[in-house]
């Protein structure tokens, strides 16, 4: 699967407006006594003062207003593991070292984790001065042992261990792999699921949410639309909705669809689907604080979402069935 990493850009709106005025043209003061001077200067001074505080609570309420009005993010619980070489892995302190912390999580069973591994396992050794990462077996019969072993047949340099003793376990919603990327602040920048496909994935996730150009007010949201065969679905259009407006975007040919935005709680609506085709399921749902995938799954338009029947088909059942009843009252 391709990283399937969901734009809407969130500013923070700081307008600053001065300007003045001279005059090159010479004019002869009138004469004033020192008793009128110093009076005009004590005014003049004071007005000074008063516009300069009026200035300052202005700014002062406007960047109260610009905080206030950013959306809610989701910051990472800290934990602590303890790790198969018989180490100890913190978040926090994972995070006072390096720029971001990815959490692997993952089961000796699955293939696509294997697969990613030699990938995660690249990427890692590129970067380890500024990224951490941990993997952390859900699967309760990976044990110290097992999971060993799997190291050692991988390759793999950066710590293991078991996802027991923490929430991670909540964050598998789809599937595993799942990966969590943490930023700096200690905030959920992203949630991954799916396997990478190449070094080159996983050193893209590094550098979208790390480094100079990282801004942790953003990140981008991801639809990926699939059909019947599970291919990637083009030309389906999703409204990313706040309050105040909406922003479609459309489903390339490999099914997918990038929308970056300050992160928060955006309101998805599927608006429009290909031809002979509708959504199987919800077709409105919202976004969680953080990056995440937009998961939708076409069927042919004259099938049913639940059991997978045709119209035609359905149809042609309840018809007998009702023959069948009528032949039995009979």
């Amino acid at each position: 699967m391709k990283r399937i990493a969901l734009f809407l850009c969130l500013m923070m709106l700081l307008a600053c407006v001065a300007g003045c005025t001279s005059s090159t043209t010479e004019t002869t003061a009138p004469k004033t006594d020192a008793a009128t001077q110093n009076t005009a200067e004590a005014q003049t001074t004071a007005a000074a003062q008063q516009t300069t505080t009026e200035q300052a609570t202005t700014a002062e309420q406007a960047t109260t207003e610009a905080t206030e009005a950013l959306p809610d993010v989701i910051m990472m619980e800290d934990f602590s593991v303890t790790t198969i070489d018989g180490g100890t892995f913190t978040l926090s302190e994972a995070l006072k070292d390096h720029e971001l912390v990815l959490v692997n999580i993952f089961a000796t069973w699955c293939g696509p984790c294997g697969m990613e591994f030699p990938f995660l396992e690249e990427a890692y050794k590129q970067c380890s001065d500024r990224v951490a990462v941990v993997a952390l077996s859900i699967e309760p019969d990976d044990t110290d042992e097992v999971l060993q072993d799997y190291v050692t047949e991988k390759g793999i340099t950066f710590p293991v261990g078991h996802t027991e003793g923490t929430n991670l376990r909540d964050f598998v919603t789809e599937g595993i792999p799942t990966t969590i990327v943490v930023d700096s602040t200690g905030r959920i920048a992203a949630v991954e699921v799916g396997a990478m496909e190449s070094v080159q994935d996983f050193l893209d996730l590094f550098d979208e949410y790390s480094g100079e150009n990282y801004d942790p007010n953003m990140c981008t949201y991801t639809v990926y639309a699939y059909d019947e065969e599970y291919e990637g679905a083009a030309g389906v259009t999703v409204n990313f909705c706040t309050d105040t407006m909406c922003t479609p975007v459309v489903t390339d040919e490999e099914g997918c669809a990038y929308f970056k935005g300050a992160p928060g709680r955006y309101h998805v609506q599927v608006i429009g689907v290909p031809e002979g085709k509708k959504v199987d399921g919800d077709t409105e749902c919202y976004t969680e604080p953080y990056a995440q995938i937009i998961w939708v799954g076409l069927i042919p338009e004259n099938e049913t979402a639940e059991s997978g029947e045709t119209a035609e088909t359905a149809e042609t059942a309840e018809t007998a069935t009702t023959a069948a009843t009528e032949a039995e009252e009979g």
